[in-house]
């Protein structure tokens, strides 16, 4: 259901029967569902409708750094991605799965004051903007997977028999995702240099990450501390299981499992708890 499509009576309706009742901090996901989908597919082409190329950009974008990003790495400072896969393949899988939280990240940052005016007019729970501001950007990922599985087959690189385990992995992702998106889109609404400071945030991020470099050419003595990069973690379980590469062991997913439950936990508690500020600022 749009969000053109939904009448204000609609969300009148909605209003004087939730507004002074009490409703869980869950159940608004399953109430909303459709709000939810109608505006994360208002985001995708609010995004893409007055572009040239529209969705071409969500390829375009990250299959172009990948080249540019293998030319420098691979080509001009020797270096080394997973054995037997060549460095773009490897840079490009990498990109595919980080760009879904980094960019999940960004757009979630200004989703609330983005939407100020919406906000002011209509009733409904402000955790649903992020959330679909995070499933939009699934439709960005989509689109790199195609790209991805070409790449593949035209370099002759064959995924593991963990392969099915990758939409377990893209939960878990997904579920880390949306704990650091409330959690920004809520402090950017009381502090609007939040946005600023996210950029600088995943780019060191990236780098401690294993995007650029498997996860086994971290030196023993400070790998064990890269398994609370849960994000990071993930990347790289994700490239192993596809690209064929040695996968790092269960008690990787199981720590990045646990850790993201606990920033979605935290993130929901943050947001919640900072909403009642919300109407003051915007």
């Amino acid at each position: 259901m749009g969000l053109v499509n939904i009448k204000e009576s609609t969300f009148e309706a909605h209003d004087r029967e939730h507004r002074h009742s009490f409703e869980s901090r869950y159940e608004v996901f399953i109430r909303y569902r459709d709000l939810i989908s109608g505006l994360a597919l208002r985001d995708v082409k609010m995004r893409y409708q007055l572009s040239i190329l529209g969705l071409y950009w969500a390829v375009l974008n990250p299959l172009l750094m990948a080249i540019i990003w293998s030319f420098v790495f691979s080509t001009i400072l020797g270096a080394k991605g997973m054995e037997g896969v060549p460095y773009v393949v490897f840079l490009f899988c990498g990109m595919t799965f980080w760009n879904l939280f980094a960019n999940s990240l960004n757009t979630a940052t200004t989703s609330l004051t983005g939407n100020a005016s919406l906000l002011s007019k209509l009733y409904f729970p402000r955790v649903i903007l992020p959330t679909a501001s995070v499933l939009a950007r699934v439709v960005d990922f989509c689109f790199s997977m195609i790209v991805l599985i070409i790449f593949m087959l035209a370099y002759h690189v064959h995924p593991s028999s963990r392969v099915v385990l990758i939409p377990l992995f893209l939960v878990i992702e997904l579920i880390f995702t949306l704990g650091m998106a409330y959690i920004v889109a809520s402090l950017n609404v009381l502090y609007r240099d939040v946005g600023q400071m996210i950029q600088l945030i995943l780019l060191l991020w990236m780098y401690l990450s294993p995007v650029f470099y498997p996860i086994q050419h971290i030196p023993a003595n400070i790998r064990r501390y890269f398994i609370l990069n849960a994000v990071g973690e993930l990347v790289g379980l994700q490239s192993s299981v596809i690209l064929g590469g040695q996968f790092p062991g269960w008690h990787v997913a199981f720590y990045a499992a646990i850790i993201s439950v606990g920033v979605f936990t935290a993130g929901i508690t943050v947001f919640h708890r900072l909403e009642p500020l919300f109407a003051e600022v915007m």
